[in-house]
């Protein structure tokens, strides 16, 4: 655990069925503060979520859940309607070759990022129109959900090192489930590729992130993507505690 991204309790959300459940709120902010609880959680697969599980997300008072699998994802392990509204934003890595063969964690992130830039833009400006707090994840919730919640995360101003220490927290949360992931593998290929896949990040997203804010500005990409200005605003105030 990093001191500058803390798992609290007040973070950590044991929802059952998940294990990489945690609130944006309680990072320090580059200017002082830190950042408001209940405007966004990230999250591995939700609907994974025990019948507790989804009484816990209901009590929390989720209003909207984005969901960034793709439809077969969710085909592969049928589950259950969740009980708030879902959207569905999908994000699926095969289409993308970096992402899918993962060379290295910053080739994929950079390729998602890329590929994905339409369905980010619209991932956050959903978290800025919902009544808070919303809900995003994927399948583990630290690849794709890193991205978005990387991106807002930075928009509020976090600094990148407390980004990267956040982003960490899902390995140590996902560390319960990599064995069984990789006996699963189908051939030695498929195996070294998932290797590759559970490597720690390190700084790995904030390096992503640092590019694309010096290439063309995190902001610009999303707004040029198809964002709406005035729900990136809001979403951004209501992190930093100030909406």
């Amino acid at each position: 655990m990093d001191a500058r991204a803390p798992a609290t309790p007040d973070r950590v959300l044991r929802w059952d069925g998940c294990v990489n459940v945690r609130d944006l709120g309680g990072l320090p902010l580059a200017d002082g503060g830190e950042t408001a609880y209940r405007i966004v959680v990230r999250a591995d697969a939700l609907p994974w979520l025990t019948e507790a599980g989804r009484h816990a997300l209901v009590s929390y008072g989720v209003s909207l859940v984005v969901n960034l699998r793709p439809q077969r994802e969710d085909d592969e392990n049928p589950t259950d309607a969740l009980p708030v509204r879902v959207v569905r934003l999908a994000m699926d890595p095969r289409p993308v070759a970096a992402a899918w063969d993962w060379p290295t964690m910053r080739e994929a992130y950079l390729g998602l990022a890329d590929h994905y830039r339409a369905e980010l833009a619209q991932a956050l400006t959903l978290l800025g129109d919902a009544d808070p707090p919303a809900a995003i994840h994927c399948a583990g919730g630290r690849d794709r959900t890193g991205i978005a919640c990387g991106m807002a995360l930075w928009l509020a101003g976090v600094e990148p090192d407390v980004i990267a220490a956040d982003h960490a927290l899902s390995d140590e949360n996902l560390a319960v489930r990599s064995s069984d992931w990789l006996a699963q593998a189908t051939s030695e290929e498929e195996l070294e590729r998932r290797r590759r896949v559970i490597q720690p990040p390190g700084r790995t997203l904030s390096e992503v992130l640092e590019e694309i804010e010096a290439t063309e500005g995190i902001r610009a990409r999303l707004l040029s993507a198809g964002a709406d200005e005035a729900a990136l605003d809001r979403l951004v105030a209501r992190l930093r505690g100030e909406a």
